[in-house]
């Protein structure tokens, strides 16, 4: 996102300057406009137009795990008594260089009269529409730091289970690579040194040994465009996880495979009922609630249906339930909260269950798909070798 160094008159008409994120000028001033500045003048840096070699080097980001330790490290520095800008200041001190940019952008936005949550909405890594949601309600009851504790333990919580789940994607991923990596070199490279003697042999070959002889012929006629086919599928793949929407209409494909359907189940569950506990404890009404996990991808097409039934006067758990949206108990486990009134007790709840549930099946997932990938690998190399080596006895003893 390009970046944008302004000059403006804060709250207080004094003269401040900075740098801000936005996709065009007249975003970077209207952020400046919602963060109570009056802008003087705003221009683009000079490495944020065009093409410049600097795009090529590696730029200062803000991850999340970054900002969960921002959040709770700012929920302790408040709890002590320190001011918002001091504690700001305070955690400059040893951060990396894209959090500097960000606690100092934040310092300029806070020291100018704005308040904290129109301040995260100034860089993407901040600009979570739950979290500033969840920071405006505290700001608005005064209670800022009790609001920052229990969201960063949450965030906490989200990003082990996403370490998780993506350390037990990954391994079967890197079996199948290896997979495929054996297989392409003994094909390429193996196979072709018994093709001639096997060819020259003119008794009956084994029908598998001839389809393995063909495919190696086929892939060292064909290396170079297989190998850029494929090289173009990877990247295809991996700018589709980058682009938001293309990620959702993947991972939803992805959702429906058998094995796969029922932990995408589970996280969503989890993640449903932990957003909303979390924004219900903190002064969200329960159709902003709704909203803001829209727009987080927590659940997209079906949240707005159910934002929509609720607007018309229905129950979370009747929505729900037409949906079919999240598994049958904890729609009555949410039946129960919203009946007794502590429907953000009970969300937190059900979302500590359902990770629970979610990591045991992630774990038993991964201990049988290693040992069942090596298995396969080990069981189809070495079919190719057998056969080949038959055949190559069945040759000599022809020749002795």
């Amino acid at each position: 996102m390009p970046e944008f160094t302004y000059q403006a008159l804060d709250a207080r008409k004094q003269f401040t300057t900075g740098q801000l994120h936005a996709v065009s000028i007249d975003a970077a001033v209207a952020q400046l406009t919602e963060l109570g500045y009056i802008p003087l003048s705003t221009k683009a840096n000079a490495g944020s137009r065009g093409f410049a070699w600097k795009k090529l080097l590696p730029q200062p980001r803000v991850t999340k795990r970054e900002v969960t330790i921002l959040l709770h490290d700012l929920a302790l520095l408040l709890h002590s008594g320190l001011p918002l800008d001091d504690a700001l200041k305070l955690l400059e001190d040893g951060a990396s260089a894209g959090m500097t940019r960000l606690l100092h952008q934040l310092r300029g936005a806070v020291g100018s009269g704005g308040n904290f949550a129109d301040a995260l909405k100034s860089h993407p890594a901040t600009s979570s529409p739950e979290l500033i949601a969840i920071v405006k309600s505290a700001e608005a009851a005064g209670d800022l730091e009790h609001a920052l504790r229990p969201l960063a333990e949450e965030r906490s919580k989200q990003e082990k289970l996403t370490a998780k789940i993506s350390a037990a994607v990954r391994y079967p991923i890197f079996l199948l690579f290896v997979a495929v990596g054996v297989l392409v070199f003994f094909l390429t490279f193996v196979v072709p040194q018994f093709a001639d003697v096997v060819r020259d042999f003119g008794g009956h070959t084994d029908w598998s040994v001839m389809a393995v002889i063909s495919i190696s012929d086929y892939l060292q006629a064909n290396g170079f465009l297989i190998g850029m086919t494929a090289l173009a599928v990877i990247c295809a793949v991996a700018l589709a996880f980058w682009h938001p929407r293309s990620r959702s209409r993947l991972i939803a494909v992805c959702s429906k495979m058998p094995g796969i359907r029922g932990i995408m189940v589970l996280r969503r569950t989890t993640n449903f009922c932990r957003g909303l506990g979390l924004l219900l404890s903190n002064g969200v009404i329960l159709t902003d609630a709704l909203r803001l996990l829209s727009e987080a991808e927590v659940g997209g097409n079906h949240l707005k249906a159910i934002s929509d039934h609720i607007r018309r006067g229905g129950r979370l758990v009747d929505a729900i339930a037409e949906t079919n949206y999240l598994p049958p108990l904890a729609a009555r486990m949410l039946r129960v909260g919203e009946e007794t009134g502590a429907l953000d007790a009970v969300a937190m709840r059900c979302a500590e269950y359902y990770q629970a549930k979610l990591t045991e099946r992630i774990d038993k997932l991964a201990n049988v798909v290693g040992p069942a990938a090596i298995v396969f690998i080990s069981a189809v190399v070495g079919t190719l070798i057998v056969s080949i080596m038959s055949t190559l006895l069945s040759i000599n003893q022809m020749a002795m």
